[in-house]
């Protein structure tokens, strides 16, 4: 990009953008960032980044009058809508504040970026909208068919579609990205890896679904910014794109994996707690990503060496652990 932009990013306390403003003040001098959270929870508090790059404002995305004085204020140049409700759990336990931040809320962002001629919208989906595969089935492209199969992924796609409508009646330019499971830093003991990390410290039950037999892709969530930032610098617009590094594996070989990068020893394998598999629980996602590789992102992080930076920041940072109980 040939000049300074400024870049509204929403969802900036949440695992994924916290991070992403973090790389972006240090690596991308040319950008300035402005970020809007409503902060639903306590302990999101711990993920706003003070920088004199970086604006925050704590507002929620469905609410059009506060965005609409945003917008009008900061006047971004880019749009990067990662605001949402997303654990899947909760959707199930109750689908209307999904309806309310996913759906809601990018019919909201979508109409400020139209209002405000943002130059581009980056919609943050999830590789969820396509529902789920078999063992042997091949992996999704872009152009699959999207299946979303709870509340959480259903309020996703009904975002993508807005976003497309948006294009074809405004002509509003967009990229959309669908990425599989994020590890790292700032996540929230919700999610299945730190979960495991902080039972394992504890030495506490590590509650693992069903059999534990789900497939998953993985991907650092450093390796997951800077594909939107790629995707930004380099893709031309109207483009969707899956992200993934191809690290597919069961939730039972995650939880193994990390007793072992711990040295739990057999102890902490012994944590293993089997639970009821929740309802609908889908079996695999996996994405075929060579679209984004076509135009020169790959990752970075293998899944062991990016577990190692991913356990020791949270060995380090104990304190994130004991504010995230939830």
């Amino acid at each position: 990009m040939s000049k300074k932009k400024k870049v509204l990013v929403t969802g900036s306390c949440g695992f994924i953008f916290s991070n992403f403003i973090r790389l972006g003040i240090r690596y991308k001098p040319d950008l300035t960032f402005v970020s809007v959270d409503k902060v639903a929870t306590s302990h999101s508090l711990n993920n706003i980044y003070a920088h004199n790059r970086h604006k925050f404002h704590l507002a929620d995305v469905a609410d059009i009058h506060i965005m609409d004085k945003i917008f009008e204020l900061e006047r971004p140049d880019i749009v990067i809508h990662g605001a949402a409700e997303s654990h899947v759990d909760d959707s199930i336990a109750s689908a209307n504040p999904f309806i309310m931040s996913n759906v809601l809320g990018t019919q909201v962002i979508t109409d400020m970026c139209v209002k405000y001629g943002v130059e581009r919208l980056i919609y943050i989906s999830t590789d969820e909208v396509y529902g789920q595969l078999g063992h042997d089935e091949v992996a999704w492209a872009e152009d699959a068919r999207l299946s979303p199969r709870n509340p959480y992924s259903a309020t996703k796609a009904a975002g993508e579609f807005i976003v497309l409508a948006a294009n074809q009646t405004h002509e509003l330019q967009y990229n959309m990205t669908r990425c599989c499971n994020n590890y790292g830093p700032r996540q929230s003991t919700k999610n299945l890896i730190p979960k495991i990390i902080k039972n394992i410290i504890n030495k506490e039950p590590v509650p693992i679904y069903g059999k534990g037999d789900q497939l998953r892709e993985w991907i650092h969530v450093a390796d997951n910014c800077f594909a939107v930032f790629h995707i930004l610098e380099h893709a031309p617009p109207n483009e969707i794109y899956n992200i993934s590094a191809g690290h597919e594996v069961s939730n039972l070989e995650m939880f193994h994996m990390i007793c072992d990068i711990m040295e739990a020893g057999q102890d902490g394998h012994d944590l293993l707690t089997f639970v009821e598999d929740r309802k609908g629980h889908d079996f695999r996602y996996s994405v075929d990503f060579s679209k984004i590789k076509s135009i020169g992102w790959k990752h970075k992080f293998k899944l062991k060496s990016g577990l190692n930076q991913c356990i020791n920041w949270y060995l380090n940072n104990r304190w994130f652990l004991r504010t995230n109980d939830v």
